[in-house]
């Protein structure tokens, strides 16, 4: 199946949501509860994807649209959301925010389309690092981002907000 990768525009924000929404549920469950998963609301998700994809460089949410031109996944990149717990920030870093994707063409190359689209923008932003959060439970994501050339970049953390541990993972740009 091929891809086209574009940058989203704000009526793309609720389909992103949905997509979000599922892609937690058939991702996270059994790594974050059940309660969580279920209480989702891609209402919330909606408003802050429409946050992200109204925000100024160099926060950026690409979208990857199959054959049909339906939206099936987005990616989210931007600055570093907590710099103190993202390693080693001497050189310019930023962050992929989130990657999800609609569940059933998780394989297929879009994840892999959207990665590569972000990771180009980080670069010509200039940054040279880029970083991001893998629960620490989430193999599948761990196994993707090793491929793409990512690598665990400390211990398993957990603020309190946060369902699970995850682990930050890095990479040069």
């Amino acid at each position: 199946m091929g891809w086209t990768v574009r940058r989203a525009v704000p009526g793309d924000a609720e389909r992103i949501a949905a997509i979000t929404v599922a892609g937690w549920r058939h991702t996270y469950r059994g790594v974050v509860s059940d309660e969580r998963l279920d209480a989702l609301d891609p209402a919330v998700f909606a408003e802050a994807r429409g946050r992200a994809i109204t925000a100024p460089d160099p926060t950026a949410v690409f979208v990857a649209e199959d054959g049909d031109g339906e939206v099936r996944g987005a990616c989210v990149v931007g600055p570093l959301r907590v710099p103190e717990q993202s390693g080693d920030t001497s050189v310019p870093s930023a962050e992929l925010h989130s990657l999800y994707l609609d569940p059933p063409v998780i394989g297929t190359g879009a994840g892999r389309a959207l990665h590569d689209a972000g990771i180009a923008y980080l670069g010509a932003c200039g940054f040279r690092r880029a970083v991001l959060w893998v629960y620490t439970a989430n193999t599948a994501a761990q196994d993707f981002y090793a491929r793409q050339g990512w690598h665990a970049d400390g211990e398993p953390y957990q603020p309190p907000e946060w369902s699970a541990s995850a682990t930050l993972w890095a990479r040069t740009l």
